[in-house]
């Protein structure tokens, strides 16, 4: 029993293949005709007949088994619960703010350290390798498509070592030079398959890449937050104590002239010890930061001693463009953006795994030279050519092919639950954040009022202390509130941005990214 495919009225290419049922591409059915045919090819029409199954076989590629991928529409809220109080006065933000959120605090030196983060960060190169991996992963697989086409040169000495019947046959040489060609036509779209989940990855790597920025912007906003609360905590501290040690040497004058009692400037130097020692705390604190940061831009232990040094404000914004609609936040964001691309990826990769049940079908080719005499190797007498194809399926691998399938079943399986995970994880973390900084941003301003009022009941206390209508200890209770008071604002207002950049962070900020488009054209060479 041999297969037949129906060429032509005239010609009939026959292969010792097993019996094959239909194949599909596209609407039309390519059918397989299977009859006895004792007689073998006719040798003239052989090359024909080669040409004409590799055009057959190379309109197949248009069928593809498995599953096509169709992305997931969620479902979100139609706006943000957080942001339904009228009070919060907040306005949309477009996607170009959003790009290069920073600016809005209008810092200069923030501007240049995110201009340095993007240069020198370590971790943002590392991202940015794995895209370069995925993208040679990729043309890896496009690779396959393609014949395969080597050059041989062979020479051998060929001898029976074992001969069969007693009589040895004679040695003789072999030499042959030439080209080869093998091409797997990608009847059932396993190779497809594989190409589609490998570019599905490299769009995954470049959004890992984005998401690695977005995460290295907040972080280097934090710490830079955090590093000027630190120098405005300080100065407060400072100032405080010069204040408690003036107070410290009028107490000990008016003990010393007899209108003071001992315990009040024991009071008092006790107190300037506890605020000295919060100086030293400090300042490890803002080492602590500094050192943060220098890692975050790729600098040097100490780079930042001159760039930092001198304190500066909080930074702030008093932009309340901060609404994005909860779908345009899912679009924003690169961690949305990533967890869908691995899901495309996974459901090409249960394609190619179905496609694995398919047979394989291979052309492959010869043309070349070859002579059992080296001098006469060179001559048209030794031109040679051979063509021939194959089909494989499998039969008996013991559940491998099925266990494959089930393998990239649970694949696809776990990215859908992950990319449900990573939405619903994402509109909490903008609605977290929307609340905290709304909130926040409340408590600073009461503090405020706070201030103001406590140091004007500090200058009536110290004034009432100096005219002898009030204790010390009310002056103490007075500088100690204003103290306490002053730094609570500090870390606020510190808050306060803290939360506004996790807030852009949640909206997706810094997450569109451009990445540079690498052209990759098909190299035949290597």
């Amino acid at each position: 029993m041999t297969m037949s495919l129906k060429a032509s009225p005239s010609d009939t290419l026959s292969l010792p293949l097993p019996r094959v049922g239909a194949g599909r591409s596209g609407g039309n059915r390519l059918w397989y005709e299977c009859h006895d045919r004792p007689d073998p090819l006719p040798r003239h029409i052989g090359m024909r007949a080669t040409a004409i199954a590799l055009a057959l076989f190379s309109s197949l590629p248009g069928c593809t088994v498995g599953p096509d991928y169709r992305a997931p529409d969620p479902m979100p809220p139609e706006r943000w619960k957080a942001a339904r109080d009228p009070a919060a006065a907040l306005r949309p933000v477009s996607e170009r703010t959003l790009k290069t959120w920073w600016t809005t605090f209008n810092d200069p030196k923030l501007n240049r350290l995110m201009a340095q983060a993007g240069s020198g960060n370590l971790d943002l190169k590392i991202a940015y390798s794995r895209i370069e991996q995925a993208r040679a992963e990729r043309r890896a697989n496009r690779a396959d498509l393609f014949p395969r086409i080597s050059a041989d040169a062979v020479a051998a000495r060929v001898d029976n070592l074992l001969p069969f019947g007693g009589q040895a046959s004679q040695p003789f040489n072999f030499f042959l030079t030439g080209f080869d060609a093998v091409w797997e036509i990608d009847a059932f779209g396993r190779l497809r398959r594989k190409l589609e989940a490998a570019t599905a990855q490299t769009d995954a790597a470049t959004e890992d890449y984005r998401e690695a920025w977005v995460i290295l912007s907040s972080e280097l906003a934090r710490n830079y937050t955090e590093y000027r609360s630190l120098q405005n905590q300080q100065c407060i501290t400072r100032a405080n104590l010069a204040a408690q040690q003036k107070t410290l040497a009028l107490t000990e004058q008016l003990y010393r002239e007899g209108l003071a009692a001992y315990y009040e400037t024991e009071r008092a130097q006790s107190q300037v010890a506890a605020t000295a020692a919060r100086i030293p705390a400090l300042e490890g604190q803002l080492a602590s930061a500094q050192h943060r940061i220098e890692i975050l831009i790729g600098a040097k232990p100490g780079g930042l001693d001159t760039k930092l040094a001198e304190p500066s404000e909080v930074p702030s914004s008093d932009v309340r463009g901060l609404l994005t609609t909860p779908a345009e936040t899912l679009r924003y964001r690169p961690d949305v953006r990533r967890a869908e691309r691995n899901l495309a990826a996974a459901t090409a990769t249960q394609g190619a795994a179905f496609a694995e049940l398919f047979p394989k079908i291979s052309v492959a080719a010869f043309l070349g030279l070859h002579n059992s005499d080296l001098e006469n190797l060179l001559r048209s007498s030794s031109f040679a050519w051979a063509s021939g194809s194959s089909i494989t399926q499998p039969l008996f691998n013991f559940g491998r092919i099925r266990a494959g399938i089930d393998l990239a079943d649970a694949r696809q399986q776990q990215a859908y639950i992950n990319y449900e995970k990573v939405v619903l994880e994402a509109l909490h973390e903008t609605e977290t954040a929307m609340k905290q900084f709304l909130t926040e941003e409340q408590r600073r301003a009461n503090l405020a009022r706070s201030v103001i009022h406590l140091e004007k009941a500090l200058e009536q206390a110290d004034l009432r202390y100096r005219e002898g209508l009030a204790t010390f200890l009310e002056v103490l209770d007075a500088q100690r509130a204003v103290y306490a008071e002053q730094l609570a604002l500090a870390q606020s207002q510190a808050q306060t941005t803290t939360n506004l950049i996790a807030l852009y962070k949640a909206l997706g900020g810094a997450g569109q990214l451009e990445v540079k488009p690498v052209d990759d054209p098909i190299r035949p060479l290597g």
